[in-house]
């Protein structure tokens, strides 16, 4: 895939995405939380359907952040943030 395709295929929230089951059998309740607590995103772009944990979009966010595409964060969230979720 070339860079413009990339572009182009954008993903998008897919609130009917299906979650997973847990391995005990229970169902996930329709949450959007993978039995080891991990909040997960059900995505879908033109071509298939995918998921993208939390930390992910959180590491974009630092990144959007650092280009000075969003406004700058207190570093006491971002500190909160990195110890909830054990992000470097």
């Amino acid at each position: 895939m070339n860079h413009e395709e990339i572009i182009r295929n954008r993903a998008h929230l897919d609130p009917d995405g299906r979650h997973e089951v847990c391995p005990d059998g229970a169902s996930s309740n329709g949450t959007s939380r993978r039995c080891d607590g991990v909040l997960l995103f059900a995505m879908r772009d033109r071509h298939h359907a995918f998921s993208l944990d939390l930390e992910t979009v959180l590491s974009c966010l630092a990144m959007a952040e650092a280009e000075g595409e969003v406004p700058e964060l207190p570093d006491a969230w971002w500190q909160l943030v990195r110890n909830r979720y054990n992000l470097g």
